[in-house]
């Protein structure tokens, strides 16, 4: 839901831990404007303050997507802001979430594949059920399967249009004609990036030594170790090693995205802001799609998204 209008404040906040601990935004303030915040008195303090997270979501009834959502919504709709705040909920996937056929691959700020756990490791979540040992070849086919996984406008508008030269390793073209490309065949934000050498010529062997990994019926996918490579090339071999299109009939994609606390998060807000694309200011709610219990604090995100912003 969106909302755009009157401030709103349920504490007189003495400190930045008072105000991380109730959900204000101690935490996100420079010492510029922490020491006008102490400043002020108490009635400033009320009439400045931006509530930009929602701990109490994480317990009792509002323990639920949609009453946390709806409280929210009430606590918006009472703020004195001049500009939108738009609410979302996201679901974590299941096996028939119309983007399952999605690898996700976390990046770090240079592109390079981190994994789940930041140590290098990808997993899939899901089992991928071939009919047929037929590699998708209607172009039609191989749009609709990319249809819900898109480049972010960042990736599309900022990260196109820089020039990253990788030496082609393999020395076929290949490789170069893959990063000409991959800002069209994966999703999320990302930028094309240069792997380890060394790293891909390994993986690539080792992958067209073995051959596909899947075959006709239903199999969990390996773990896939990407240390040392580009999220775009870690794309690519993952492609390699799952070329036949599941039973729905959608290849294997990509979505790559940066890590939560990566400083190009906020650089690709400076990045589209410039360009007059300035995102929107959402407020998140992660949660459970079997439960709807949420999952993580509802935060605040975006231009807006800043102590005393009206």
């Amino acid at each position: 839901m969106k909302f755009s209008a009157i401030s709103f404040a349920t504490a007189l906040l003495a400190s930045t831990a008072t105000a991380e601990k109730m959900g204000f935004a101690g935490s996100v303030m420079d010492k510029a404007a922490f020491d006008n915040f102490e400043g002020m008195t108490d009635m400033q303090r009320v009439m400045e303050v931006t509530k930009l997270a929602w701990p109490e979501c994480l317990k009792g009834e509002l323990n639920n997507a949609k009453a946390c959502e709806a409280m929210i919504d009430k606590e918006l709709a009472a703020m004195d802001l001049s500009f939108d705040v738009y609410t979302i909920i996201l679901y974590t996937r299941t096996f028939d979430c119309p983007t399952a056929h999605a690898w996700v691959i976390p990046i770090d700020d240079d592109g390079m594949c981190v994994g789940k756990y930041r140590d290098g490791r990808l997993f899939y979540e899901y089992e991928w059920c071939v009919e047929d040992e037929v590699v998708m070849t209607d172009p039609e086919a191989i749009k609709k399967s990319q249809d819900l996984i898109q480049p972010s406008t960042w990736t599309k508008k900022i990260a196109s249009n820089r020039n990253i030269d990788c030496v082609d390793v393999d020395q076929d073209g290949d490789l170069d004609a893959w990063h000409k490309k991959a800002l069209k065949m994966m999703g999320g934000d990302f930028e094309v990036a240069c792997s380890d050498y060394e790293t891909y010529l390994e993986k690539k062997a080792e992958i067209e030594s073995v051959g596909p990994i899947v075959h006709t019926g239903c199999q969990r996918l390996p773990e896939f170790n990407c240390k040392g490579l580009s999220g775009v090339d870690t794309c690519k071999l993952i492609k390699q090693m799952v070329p036949y299109p599941n039973t729905d009939g959608k290849n294997i994609e990509c979505f790559l995205q940066f890590l939560p606390d990566s400083a190009m998060q906020d650089q690709m807000t400076r990045d589209l802001i410039e360009i007059g694309e300035e995102p929107k200011t959402r407020v998140i709610i992660l949660a459970k799609k079997e439960t709807e219990q949420v999952i993580a604090t509802p935060l605040m995100k975006g231009p807006g998204a800043v102590l005393g912003k009206k």
